[in-house]
C-alpha cells in the first residue's frame, strides 16, 4: 500500500466526501463529477512539459477507455467549469512551470485558475511521498477547525516541522507546497475525532479524492 493510497484512505476516515480509487478514479469520471463539489483534492502522479507547458498533465488510472486517454492535460483543465473552493493538487510540481510575458506562470495552477477555482494548494517542485501524507492530513485537519486556509498550511508545516528529526526536517521536504488565491476559511464536514497521524514512504498512486458536495453545502448553510 502506498502513500497517496493511505493518504486519502485516512482523510476518508476524518472528513465526509467522495472517496475514489483504482480504475473508478479514471480522467471521465473527474470531468463528469468535479463540478458539483466544493473542495477536490487530487492525490497523483503530475508529469510536467517544459517545453508545452498547456500539455502538463494529471495522470489518473487506466481504465482503457476509448475516448479519454486517462492524461488530464492542463489545456483540457482550463476548459472545465469548477465551482470548488479548494482544489489541492497532492501531486509533483503542480504550481510550477514557465513565466510568459502578461500571462504568469503557464502550469497545472493556472489550468484551474482558468476553470474557476479560486483557491489551490500546488507544489513548486518534486514532492516527498511521506512528507506530503504529513502535511496534507494536519492541513485538514486544521481546515476543520476554521483556519484560515493559508494559516491552516503554515500550522502544519511548522507541526511537521517540530515532530521530524535529521534530514526531513529541511525545507526541500515541507515547504515546497503553497497557497494561491482566496485564503478564507472552507467549511468541511468532519468524522469521528480526527487526529493528526504519520505514515510510511511508498510510491504514489493513481487516486482520486473528491469532498463535500457543494449542494449539501448549500443546503446545510
Amino acid at each position: 500500500m502506498t502513500a497517496a493510497r493511505k493518504e486519502v484512505e485516512l482523510l476518508s476516515e476524518n472528513v465526509s466526501g467522495l472517496f475514489v480509487f483504482d480504475t473508478l478514479a479514471s480522467e471521465r469520471f473527474f470531468k463528469e463529477k468535479a463540478s458539483t463539489y466544493a473542495v477536490i483534492h487530487l492525490a497523483m502522479h503530475g508529469i510536467l512539459n517544459k517545453q508545452e507547458p498547456m500539455l502538463s498533465s494529471l495522470a489518473f488510472t487506466e481504465d482503457n477507455d476509448s475516448l479519454e486517454n486517462n492524461f488530464l492535460q492542463a489545456y483540457e483543465i482550463s476548459k472545465m467549469e469548477l465551482n470548488a473552493d479548494l482544489v489541492v493538487l497532492s501531486a509533483c510540481e503542480t504550481g510550477f512551470g514557465k513565466f510568459e510575458r502578461g500571462n504568469g506562470i503557464a502550469s497545472l495552477a493556472r489550468a484551474f485558475m482558468y476553470a474557476g477555482a479560486p483557491a489551490m494548494i500546488v507544489s513548486l517542485w518534486q514532492v516527498n511521498d511521506y512528507t506530503t501524507s504529513v502535511i496534507m492530513e494536519i492541513f485538514y485537519y486544521n481546515l476543520a477547525k476554521g483556519m484560515h486556509k493559508d494559516e491552516a498550511l503554515r500550522q502544519a508545516k511548522m507541526q511537521f516541522i517540530e515532530s521530524s528529526e535529521g534530514i526531513t526536517a529541511h525545507p526541500a521536504f515541507w515547504s515546497p507546497f503553497v497557497l494561491i488565491g482566496n485564503d478564507s476559511p472552507t467549511s468541511i464536514s468532519r468524522k469521528g475525532a480526527f487526529l493528526p497521524w504519520a505514515i510510511g514512504v511508498g510510491i504514489l498512486l493513481i487516486l482520486l479524492s473528491t469532498l463535500i458536495l457543494r449542494r449539501r453545502k448549500q443546503k446545510n448553510g
